[in-house]
């Protein structure tokens, strides 16, 4: 893990850790390991949030700023207060904590089908 900022797309603000498959895998394997063996791949990353798909019906979303981990704490607090709205809500499946050289707080969600809002 880096925490040197790793440049990001034009107009992203560059993340403070390296968040690859590796780092992911490790902090399922030690904190959810039920479900570590599905398979994993990075889908995208957001000015504040790196997504990595695991299996068919889930994502895990990971802070890549330091600014950025509250907001997912607000995210798993809020989230489960919001069922009844008539969209689709992310509702936190699991909770990660720090491990495996990862400072932050992480969220294993629903994965939700749809298209960027940028696209």
């Amino acid at each position: 893990m880096s925490s040197e900022p790793i440049a990001g797309a034009i107009g992203t603000p560059a993340s403070e850790i390296d968040i690859d498959v590796s780092l992911v895998h490790s902090l399922l394997t030690a904190q959810h390991p039920d479900l570590a063996h599905l398979p994993l791949h990075s889908v995208d990353a957001g000015w504040d949030n790196a997504m990595f798909r695991l299996g068919d019906q889930l994502c895990v979303r990971l802070p890549r700023r330091k600014i950025a981990a509250p907001l997912i704490e607000h995210e798993q607090t809020w989230l489960p207060q919001l069922p009844t709205l008539p969209i689709p809500i992310p509702i936190p499946y699991r909770l990660g904590h720090p491990g495996q050289g990862y400072p932050w707080k992480w969220s294993i969600l629903p994965w939700i089908a749809g298209v960027a809002a940028d696209q």
